[in-house]
């Protein structure tokens, strides 16, 4: 009978994040945050789309979720880069960054990694562009809020 290989000789459930000339190492994240991460996803998916859903209020993330969020997503690299004085728009990017690691896989993360958090150099996966920039908010906003619904919907079905 055929045995399988130990999943820690090849699985790297880890993510390497370079900023500022150091490299960050994000553990993988429990499984309560790696659901969440996917059901935060369907729910922007649904939210871009126009689709009202059970998740859709998911999708609306005040200032100290969208924070929590990140916190969780990196686990303790979070810590780390304040330690660093990492930027805010910095660690932010680095927090969509895991998420989208968590959520999607680490192809989505990587496109949007080397966006530089511009959803629109995501055209080739609208899903992932689009849940992305339902999550985060430019960088001149300070309010916390998301566009409205409606402002959300004219952006068009994901193809």
């Amino acid at each position: 009978m055929a045995k399988l290989r130990a999943l820690d000789e090849f699985f790297d459930d880890t993510l390497t994040l370079p900023v500022n000339g150091k490299e960050y190492t994000v553990p993988a994240p429990d499984a309560e945050t790696g659901l969440l991460c996917q059901r935060l996803m369907q729910a922007g998916v649904a939210a871009a789309n126009g689709q009202e859903t059970d998740l859709t209020d998911l999708a609306d993330l005040d200032d100290d979720q969208e924070t929590d969020l990140y916190q969780r997503c990196l686990g303790p690299v979070y810590d780390t880069l304040r330690a660093d004085k990492i930027t805010w728009p910095k660690i932010k990017h680095c927090g969509v960054t895991a998420f989208l690691w968590i959520a999607v896989d680490l192809d989505a993360a990587m496109k949007f990694w080397g966006s530089g958090g511009n959803p629109e150099l995501l055209a080739p996966n609208r899903a992932v562009s689009e849940a992305a920039a339902s999550t985060t908010r430019s960088r001149g906003s300070t309010s916390g809020t998301n566009p409205p619904r409606q402002a959300r919907r004219s952006r068009g079905k994901a193809s």
